[in-house]
């Protein structure tokens, strides 16, 4: 067994989707507090979001576990 199940390719779009969920609920904290337009809350969230996403898919687990250590 190799250090990865998934397909070749999978392992970066489910971490893709899980930090676009929570990086929106994390984008849009930030936004809530930060801005008194609501397009601009919608952008942070949104560029939250995708940055955060990016980020996981591309560091995966290492970055989840940094990620969960750190938020305590």
């Amino acid at each position: 067994m190799k250090g990865d199940d998934y397909l070749p390719g999978r392992h970066f779009w489910t971490h893709f989707w899980c930090g676009l969920v929570v990086g929106g609920i994390l984008g849009a904290r930030i936004g809530w507090g930060s801005f008194e337009s609501n397009w601009a809350k919608v952008g942070c969230a949104a560029a939250i979001a995708l940055a955060f996403a990016t980020a996981l898919g591309y560091w995966g687990d290492p970055l989840w576990r940094w990620f969960v250590e750190h938020w305590r």
